[in-house]
């Protein structure tokens, strides 16, 4: 969206859109007459771009300069996707005992909540105790 935006100020551009290309963009594009045969035949995994431009150069120019855009997004993203995998982790964990303890052996600190279902689970019981609340 933001890529968009930032394109579509560029002056002799009508309309710039990065989007994937999922049924509910589909229709929306159809909708602002921006629906190409290409975009009609793309899943909603793939990335697509379409601009509306005075020309067919400045067009080009600016679905590069998209591309580029997409592509910083990208390399910001994975930058912080490794950061986060580098850190230490910590886990709660509430109730599975086999879950902390397969963690543990993975040497993740875990801090463990010893929690079971109200009543083992027994509605009639559950409703008793919401009564004395």
């Amino acid at each position: 969206m933001r890529i968009s935006k930032t394109v579509q100020e560029t002056e002799g551009v009508r309309k710039a859109v990065v989007v994937m290309a999922t049924d509910k963009a589909k229709f929306a594009l159809e909708s602002a007459g921006l629906l190409t045969p290409e975009i009609k035949e793309a899943t909603g995994s793939d990335l697509v771009m379409v601009v509306e431009a005075d020309s067919e150069e400045l067009a080009n120019r600016v679905i590069a300069r998209m591309e580029e855009l997409v592509s910083m997004n990208i390399s910001k993203d994975t930058k912080r996707t490794s950061d986060l995998l580098n850190q230490k982790v910590t886990v709660i964990n509430i109730g599975l005992e086999i879950f902390k303890e397969a963690l543990e052996q993975q040497g993740v600190e875990v801090v463990h909540v010893d929690w079971q279902v109200p009543a083992g689970g027994d509605t009639r019981l559950v409703n008793i105790l919401k009564k004395l609340y």
